[in-house]
């Protein structure tokens, strides 16, 4: 292996950076998006129970105590309960938009290498290539020893650029489309948290109402 990386010529030496840039990029999406993982059923029945009996502040002690994205998200909706609907969505989707870059962090750069490492690789073709017609026309055409390191510096950086290339831009559509899957799960989650806000608010306006019917009986 060593051996073929120094005869693929100075090429080798971005794609090698190239490679070691994507891996640890890679491995700590990987680790970011295990994290950000969040049992959705059972975070979401908790509070949508303690919406149920209007106890907001234990609905936002529950958001609070978990954790991953939909958590933050969530506790960001239940500190502007008291200043209205309109409020609410707005920090949901404004803390959405915030966990969705976070989320997203790091995959440009992955797609970056992905289409930069075979352009790489075809540069370091084309130099090997001139290095090959360089010896051919200094050795003569009946000399293929004379020829032969350029056309393997050709190859060999070629093969190192879609060595490089393929992988990461596997692991960037992987990663992408877990990414879309937490986006998708968040945006639902977030509808069914203010279909239950949007419950217990209807049920404590009902409650206030038959509480002044009742003192209106009362004082008549």
């Amino acid at each position: 292996m060593i051996e073929l990386f120094q005869k693929g010529g100075p090429a080798m030496w971005p794609l090698l950076a190239l490679s070691v840039v994507a891996i640890a990029v890679m491995a700590e999406r990987a680790i970011t998006l295990y994290r950000a993982r969040t049992d959705t059923e059972t975070f979401l029945a908790r509070i949508a129970a303690a919406l149920e009996v209007q106890r907001y502040d234990d609905a936002l002690e529950s958001a609070r105590s978990g954790h991953g994205a939909m958590a933050r998200i969530l506790a960001a909706g239940l500190e502007k309960v008291k200043r209205g609907r309109g409020e609410v969505e707005r920090a949901i989707e404004t803390r959405g938009n915030v966990e969705v870059g976070r989320l997203e962090k790091g995959l440009s750069l992955l797609q970056a290498v992905a289409k930069t490492a075979p352009l790489i690789g075809f540069f370091g073709t084309v130099a090997g290539m001139i290095n090959a017609f360089e010896a051919m026309g200094k050795a003569g055409a009946g000399d293929p020893a004379a020829v032969a390191v350029g056309i393997s510096e050709a190859l060999i950086t070629t093969a190192g650029g879609l060595a490089v290339a393929i992988p990461v831009f596997f692991v960037h559509s992987l990663l992408l489309g877990k990414v879309n899957s937490f986006v998708m799960e968040m945006e639902e989650a977030s509808m069914r948290f203010l279909d239950a806000l949007e419950k217990a608010e209807e049920k404590q306006a009902l409650q206030l109402s038959r509480e002044e019917i009742g003192g209106t009986y009362l004082e008549i």
